[in-house]
């Protein structure tokens, strides 16, 4: 199981600024190690109570949401990880659980009893909200992320392109019919951190600071079809 606790800002951005910001943030912080140069696909199946508790939460406005995904980065993965997100204004936390391909399956399903066999706090409170709520698979959504680390802080920073959702939610590890969420001249930029974001990277940001925005890619492909 991996926690993560940390700072989560978002900003939509245009193609052109992205760059200028890409250039910049280059000659102080570290591409990913993860892809090719940085940049990497990732897909997230989305899932949600038979009431769609979590998407009317983000919706209208709660300070408290909750996500549940699958995540991939390959459609040949043999594996997935099981993401419960909670975020409370721009503080949140990540629980992960690294599950198989059979078990991801499964859960696509409906089928969530393989949580029961890992006897941890998490896993027990995860199967109690998908089986109480009948979270069921909403949307899936692909894009292409480039990434960004610095060390002091923990900072990652951030930008996803081609963001597409789908309004047939099976299917994680197929390909699957998507339509592009938004203009494809945007960029979500997402900064992330511990405790601290460094002078020389806030100085980088400081412009950009001043466009926050509350963007969430799975309302945004959920409402498209609502």
């Amino acid at each position: 199981m991996e926690t993560v606790f940390r700072k989560e800002i978002k900003y939509l951005i245009s193609r052109g600024e992205a760059m200028i910001l890409q250039q910049k943030l280059d000659s102080i912080m570290e591409r990913d190690i993860h892809g090719e140069n940085g940049r990497y696909f990732i897909r997230s199946q989305y899932y949600d109570s038979i009431d769609d508790q979590d998407l009317w939460d983000n919706l209208d406005g709660m300070y408290e949401k909750r996500k549940i995904r699958l995540r991939i980065y390959s459609l040949n993965d043999l594996s997935a990880k099981l993401e419960f997100k909670c975020k409370n204004g721009f503080d949140g936390v990540k629980y992960s659980i690294p599950i198989s391909r059979e078990q991801a399956l499964r859960m696509e399903q409906g089928d969530a009893s393989f949580l029961l066999e890992y006897e941890t706090e998490l896993a027990m409170r995860l199967y109690l909200r998908i089986t109480q709520g009948c979270y069921r698979p909403k949307t899936i959504i692909d894009y292409q992320r480039l990434a960004f680390a610095y060390p002091a802080g923990d900072v990652r920073i951030t930008f996803d392109t081609d963001i597409r959702g789908a309004l047939y939610p099976y299917g994680l590890f197929e390909n699957v019919g998507t339509d592009a969420l938004g203009s494809t001249e945007q960029v979500l930029m997402e900064v992330k951190y511990t405790g601290f974001l460094p002078d020389m990277i806030a100085e980088i940001l400081k412009k950009t600071d001043e466009l926050s925005t509350s963007h969430s890619k799975y309302s945004r492909a959920r409402m498209r079809w609502l």
